[in-house]
């Protein structure tokens, strides 16, 4: 069934390149439906659109391909928004020069958004609308500095063989850092009773710990995933955490 976008967006369309091409985006979303429909208005605004549903296929697309602009989700499982976004950055050459921009509700909060500056051009709050979608694209465009597209290869599984050494503990650095950044909060949600927000951020880490081979992280995370947290499983999830992240530290 075809999607209805506000016919206000239908004229809004962005510039085609000087060869004729349309301003290539990558978006990522794990939700189905938020990605259906956010896809079809950037299309409608004449942007080509390469949609995936989590961080690491964002990661693999951005290695293949060359984009205009990047468009990422925060929460994702797999691999979320933010190490996605840092990946990308670490990829160095063409890629780490192109506008990424983060859509989440937690990037509303000034004190989140913090956190993330590194990562993330902008940030959009979620949902956004088409005006605020097509302004911070059109911003992102015209700062947009036009270079070749990166050589493909693979990613994730290949990143500590294709990148130089510090540059990959870098990488495993920003990965332990992100999973103490849910671990802690998976404590404040346990702490105040909050036993789906403590599952949230567990699954969250799960995915992240899974990628970059922090097995008792993983395990810790998926007991609080699958089990629900109690003081010693949050306990213990938070020691290992801050485990990684202490011996990651370049």
């Amino acid at each position: 069934m075809p999607v209805a976008v506000p016919a206000a967006f239908h004229e809004r369309k962005f510039p085609k390149h000087a060869d004729g091409s349309k301003p290539r985006v990558l978006y990522a979303e794990d939700s189905t439906s938020s990605r259906i429909v956010t896809t079809a208005m950037l299309t409608r605004m004449g942007l080509e659109v390469d949609a995936v549903e989590d961080g690491e296929l964002a990661l693999r697309q951005a290695e293949k391909q060359n984009y205009d602009v990047i468009l990422l989700d925060i929460e994702m499982p797999v691999m979320d928004g933010v190490c996605a976004a840092r990946g990308i950055r670490a990829l160095g050459g063409a890629t780490s020069k192109t506008p990424i921009l983060a859509l989440s509700a937690f990037l509303a909060d000034s004190t989140e958004l913090s956190l993330w500056r590194d990562a993330f051009d902008h940030a959009l709050p979620k949902p956004a609308n088409g005006n605020e979608l097509h302004r911070a694209i059109s911003n992102a465009l015209d700062s947009r500095i036009l270079v070749e597209p990166s050589k493909p290869g693979s990613l994730v599984e290949g990143l500590r063989a294709s990148l130089p050494r510090g540059t990959w503990n870098k990488f495993i650095a920003m990965a332990a850092m992100e999973s103490l950044h849910y671990a802690n909060a998976a404590v404040s949600a346990f702490a105040a009773g909050d036993q789906e927000t403590a599952r949230r951020c567990a699954h969250a880490l799960t995915g992240l710990a899974r990628n970059f081979e922090a097995g008792d992280v993983e395990i810790a995370a998926m007991a609080i995933e699958n089990d629900g947290a109690d003081q010693a499983s949050i306990e213990k999830l938070l020691r290992l955490a801050n485990d990684w992240a202490q011996s990651a530290k370049p």
